[in-house]
């Protein structure tokens, strides 16, 4: 795909952006993407909006001073193409408080097809024989000008979008299965567009963890509160500060009272070595009592009858995979079927979707 200049240009001001709501308001469906800066940033922001109508393709500057919010009420009754939406959804949401109607997900209409593979870059490929460049995947989107590979790339994740929806809307009525995206994209509409849950007693426990000892776990919590403001002022990804298992061995050691002076970076300032220091000797003197309570994993104990009728479903979500030529873990998981099999099941179907429900004959 060539780029002219005017669509390399970033629309950010809100004169050029009427013009980009005027055209959106005309179409039926939108071709959407977003950009953030989380490798380079935090917390991560919406560096850039890809929009795309079936005709004409723009880059939008949320950084800048314009008012996006006419585009997002324009964006409203449409139907919106995504790639993989969910990240997009959870960026809007919580940047924007913005929630669309209806979502057509090329990514989950590749896995109801039957693909094995569904990254963007391969539908291209497939469907259109056009290789993608990966580029700047991974580029820092908060930099301004773009360069020309950055909008090139970033226009190219919204320029096949349509075709690919035609095409695949067309093999999934053939396939009789139109009607359970539809059901898929509203359920990933509803569990990214939820407001933030208070996760004051989690968002610390990361990987490796688990097991640890409570006194471990308060030294810990200290650790991560520490790396979380020096992640902020620096405006940086955390894990430039100090990453996770060199958290959780640094909270290990010093909880039991060995020398952890020796595991840090050589990187690390004298400042942070200090500010962790301090964090680390205060987290010492909290009372047992106080320590944070390991959180148990939720184990599921069945009987000889639950695991019969487990091993049943199973069965026929298996049979019901290869008759479809779909990923089993798409109609239910393991853990699904593990739950599905106990005697209170009743949660576990209410969750499934009426498609899984009618496949498994539930």
């Amino acid at each position: 795909m060539k780029i002219t200049p005017d669509e390399s240009c970033l629309i950010d001001d809100d004169l050029r952006l009427k013009e980009v709501v005027q055209a959106v308001s005309k179409a039926n469906e939108i071709a959407l993407d977003t950009e953030a800066d989380s490798m380079h940033a935090y917390p991560e922001k919406i560096c850039l909006l890809q929009i795309r109508t079936q005709k004409s393709s723009w880059l939008v500057d949320p950084l800048s001073d314009v008012d996006c919010r006419p585009l997002l009420e324009a964006f409203q009754d449409k139907i919106l193409i995504f790639h993989a939406a969910d990240y997009d959804l959870r960026l809007l949401y919580k940047r924007f408080g913005f929630r669309p109607s209806q979502v057509f997900d090329t990514m989950w209409a590749a896995r109801m097809v039957g693909h094995e593979r569904f990254g963007l870059e391969f539908l291209v490929k497939h469907y259109f024989n056009v290789q993608l460049e990966k580029g700047p995947q991974t580029a820092n989107w908060g930099m301004r000008p773009l360069t020309p590979a950055m909008a090139q790339y970033a226009l190219n994740d919204v320029f096949y979008l349509h075709q690919l929806t035609h095409l695949m809307r067309e093999e999934l009525t053939k396939l009789g299965r139109l009607e359970w995206l539809h059901e898929i994209s509203q359920k990933v509409i509803d569990q990214a567009c939820l407001p933030e849950k208070d996760t004051s007693d989690r968002e610390w426990r990361i990987k490796g963890s688990q097991k640890m000892s409570r006194r471990e776990l308060a030294v810990l919590k200290a650790i991560y509160y520490w790396r979380e403001n020096e992640a902020i002022q620096a405006n940086r990804p955390p894990f430039f500060v100090l990453n996770h298992d060199l958290s959780v061995a640094i909270a290990i050691s010093a909880a039991n009272n060995e020398k952890w002076g020796s595991l840090l970076p050589r990187r690390l300032s004298q400042r942070r070595r200090q500010g962790l220091e301090k964090a680390i000797t205060k987290s010492l003197t909290i009372k047992a009592q106080d320590y944070p309570n390991r959180i148990k994993t939720e184990r599921f104990r069945t009987t000889d009858e639950e695991k019969r009728r487990a091993d049943r479903l199973k069965s026929i979500r298996d049979d019901a995979a290869e008759t479809l030529n779909l990923d089993p873990s798409i109609i239910a998981s393991k853990a699904t079927l593990t739950r599905l099999g106990l005697n209170d099941a009743e949660k576990a179907t209410s969750e499934l979707m009426q498609w899984q429900r009618q496949i498994l004959k539930l």
